[in-house]
């Protein structure tokens, strides 16, 4: 497994924000990397990254499902203006592991390290999200790329609560976590971290369904480019809704603004349509440019999944273009 090398972590790192669906800039390329994250005016964070590659690398001295860390090249230390994030890369896995800055503020020992089970590893492979205890009581963390900035924002809270709280096993069970398990954590703090990071697998598992079931490409226009957005038919807030791959569609950018502002839908046949009353209305308001070139890129009909059980039910269909009040 070849290991990454500095630049290659940092690049990974931003991909990861952008999978997750975050945008990031990047205020220093030295490790401990800064890179400021933010989704839109209201909602921005810093983070301070420590990274390295997650390895065995003992030979048979070290026992054979020890993972860790090497801190070479700097010390860590936890920065007070910006979340600090210690982490460790493991390809084979394909996830990060991650530890407590604050257990490794200043770890300047003779071989400074941390360590990780591998059994944390792939459970995080398998189910996206693990959580685990090393020796010493500390709570270490292993997850997919796409919960980076989620695991950010609860880093300190899910570090502090310790995974012996029963609360926290649940993350281990994450692909099965009932609403009302959640809800019945006693502690705010523990309930709304738990629910943050199941919410997440949640978009997540959706999202990779509904773009594997329509080929990673614009069901209205066959884009791919890694601008796809899984919308859903009958949107979240509607009574009824699910997370079942029936009711996502893959768009891109473009054409999931427009299908959320009603601007475009299809019909029960999978016809696409621009509505002509919402046409007017823009072009009435001076902001109908762009509008031939627009539906020149639409498709008459959406493109759909290889399977048929992923088609979108047309009583689905319907029932979404009650909801969301469309009009032709």
């Amino acid at each position: 497994m070849p290991r990454l090398s500095q630049s290659d972590l940092l690049n990974l790192v931003v991909r990861s924000i952008e999978t997750g669906g975050w945008n990031s800039l990047i205020a220093d390329q030295h490790k401990p990397f800064e890179v400021r994250v933010f989704k839109d005016r209201y909602r921005a964070l810093n983070l301070r990254i420590y990274i390295w590659n997650c390895t065995h690398g003992g030979g048979a001295a070290r026992a054979p499902d020890e993972y860790r860390i090497q801190f070479t090249g700097v010390v860590p230390r936890n920065h007070n203006n910006a979340i600090t994030l210690l982490l460790g890369w493991h390809g084979g896995y394909e996830v990060f592991a991650a530890w407590d800055i604050r257990r490794h503020d200043n770890q300047a020992s003779a071989s400074p390290s941390a360590q990780i089970r591998e059994e944390i590893l792939g459970q995080a492979h398998a189910r996206q999200f693990a959580v685990g205890t090393r020796a010493n009581g500390e709570l270490v963390v292993a997850f997919r790329p796409e919960f980076l900035v989620d695991y950010a924002l609860s880093s300190a809270s899910l570090h502090r609560m310790g995974v012996t709280e029963e609360n926290f096993s649940l993350l281990n069970q994450i692909d099965s976590v009932k609403d009302e398990e959640i809800s019945g954590i006693k502690d705010r703090e523990r309930r709304k971290v738990v629910a943050t990071i199941v919410r997440k697998f949640r978009e997540s598992d959706f999202r990779k369904r509904v773009l594997g079931a329509y080929n990673h490409q614009c069901a209205m226009c066959g884009v791919q480019l890694e601008l796809i957005d899984a919308a859903h038919i009958l949107p979240v807030a509607a009574d009824g809704s699910t997370d079942e791959t029936i009711n996502g569609i893959a768009l891109c950018k473009l054409h999931h603004a427009a299908f959320d502002r009603n601007l475009v839908s299809f019909d029960e046949k999978y016809r696409i349509q621009v509505s002509v009353t919402e046409a007017t209305r823009l072009s009435e308001s001076n902001r109908g440019g762009g509008m031939s070139a627009f539906q020149e890129r639409l498709r008459a009909a959406l493109i759909l999944p290889n399977d048929r059980r992923d088609y979108p039910p047309s009583q689905l269909i319907s029932l979404s273009r009650s909801v969301r009040n469309w009009s032709l």
